[in-house]
C-alpha cells in the first residue's frame, strides 16, 4: 500500500449458498451413536454394522459421510433423531442401518422424513421377495430408492451403490449397470427379480460374470439420476435468480433487465449440458408489453420458464442380429 494513496476493497459479489448434493449419511436406527462427519472408518468400532457399511461406501468411491446412531424405541423416535442430525450436518442423501423386524414402520418414517425435507433415501431391504414387496408396498415415492437383498441382515449393498453414484456429477451417472465393490448378488430367482423390478424394487445380480445393480428405479418408477438432476436444477435456479437480484443495483421491467434474467439461468442450463445432465435446454422470459401493470406495481415478474431435456440414459438394448449365406 502506497503511503499517498489508500483503497478500501468493499466486495460486492454476496455469494449465494449452493445446497450440495453429492453428500451423504449413513444413520443407525440400532445402536447409539455420536453424530460425526468422517472420510475413512478409522474411528469407527471394527465388526459393528455401522463400520461394515462405512466400509461398503468408502471402498466404492463415496466421499466425506456423516455417521451417527441411536438405538430408537419407536418410530416417533426416527424422524426426531434424523432431523437432530440434519439440523447441524449437511446431506442429500441418506441410507439406514435396521433390523428386519422393524422394516416396514422404519421404512415409512424414513420416507416421511425425506419428503419432508427433500433428501434422497437409498436403503437396503432385507428379505423374500414377497416380504420385501410387502414392506414397500405402497411408498410410490421420488425420493426412496430401495434395493432388495434376500439374506436377513443388512450387508451394506445400499451404502455401497451410494457410494458408487452419490460422489458423481448430478445426472452424469445411472444407477443402472453399475459394478459395487465387495457386494454379492441378491440371491433372488430370475423370476423373483422380474417380479422385484415390476415393482420398482431393485437388486444387486449377476449378468455376463458380472455383478451389477438393476436398476436405480424410486419406487415410484422413476430413477435415482433424474431425482437428482430435477433437485440440483431447482435449486441452482433458485440460486442464480436470487444472486441476480441481490448483486445488481435493481433488474428492470426492460429488454437488458430481461436479459439479465436470461443470463443467470443461461449458466444454470450450460453447466448442466457440460455435465451430462442435459442434452438441451430453453430460457424464456416474458415480453414487457405482455406484463400486466399490476405486476410491475408489486414488483413482481412471473412467466419465466427454463425448459430442460434431459440426457437421459440406455440401461438396455435390444438388437437384431442378422445371418446371411
Amino acid at each position: 500500500m502506497g503511503r499517498i494513496v489508500s483503497v478500501t476493497v468493499v466486495d460486492l459479489t454476496r455469494p449465494v449458498e449452493q445446497k450440495g448434493f453429492k453428500t451423504h449419511a449413513l444413520l443407525d436406527f440400532t445402536t447409539d451413536l455420536a453424530t460425526a462427519v468422517i472420510s475413512d472408518v478409522k474411528t469407527l468400532t471394527p465388526s459393528t454394522q455401522m463400520y461394515e457399511q462405512a466400509s461398503k461406501y468408502f471402498g466404492n468411491g463415496g466421499g466425506t459421510l456423516v455417521v451417527a446412531g441411536k438405538a430408537v424405541t419407536s418410530s416417533g423416535d426416527i424422524g426426531l433423531f434424523m432431523a437432530d442430525v440434519h439440523s447441524t450436518n449437511e446431506f442429500y442423501g441418506v441410507t439406514v442401518i435396521l433390523p428386519k423386524a422393524e422394516q416396514a414402520t422404519y421404512v415409512a418414517e424414513v420416507q416421511k422424513f425425506i419428503e419432508g425435507n427433500k433428501l434422497l433415501g437409498v436403503i437396503e431391504v432385507n428379505g423374500t421377495k414377497d416380504e420385501v414387496v410387502a414392506v414397500l408396498d405402497g411408498t410410490n415415492s421420488d425420493r426412496l430408492v430401495a434395493f432388495a437383498n434376500s439374506i436377513d441382515v443388512q450387508n451394506g449393498t445400499a451404502s455401497g451403490v451410494a457410494g458408487v453414484c452419490m460422489p458423481q456429477d448430478e445426472g452424469s451417472i445411472t444407477w443402472g449397470n453399475k459394478v459395487v465393490t465387495g457386494i454379492p448378488a441378491s440371491g433372488y430367482s430370475a423370476s423373483d427379480e422380474q417380479a422385484l423390478l415390476a415393482k420398482n424394487i431393485n437388486y444387486i445380480t449377476k449378468e455376463k460374470g458380472l455383478i451389477i445393480t438393476q436398476f436405480g428405479r424410486t419406487t415410484s418408477g422413476s430413477n435415482a439420476d433424474i431425482t437428482r438432476s430435477k433437485d440440483w436444477l431447482e435449486n441452482r435456479c433458485a440460486e442464480a435468480l436470487t444472486s441476480t437480484l441481490v448483486n445488481n443495483k435493481k433488474v428492470p421491467f426492460t429488454t437488458p433487465g430481461m436479459a439479465m434474467i436470461s443470463s443467470s439461468l443461461n449458466q444454470v442450463g450450460v453447466q448442466a449440458v457440460e455435465m451430462g445432465m442435459l442434452d438441451s435446454f430453453v430460457v424464456l422470459t416474458p415480453a414487457i408489453s405482455s406484463i400486466p401493470t399490476n405486476d410491475k406495481a408489486n414488483r413482481v415478474l412471473r412467466g419465466v420458464k427454463f425448459i430442460a431435456t434431459l440426457s437421459g440414459a440406455v440401461e438396455t438394448i435390444e438388437m437384431e442380429l442378422q445371418v446371411k449365406l
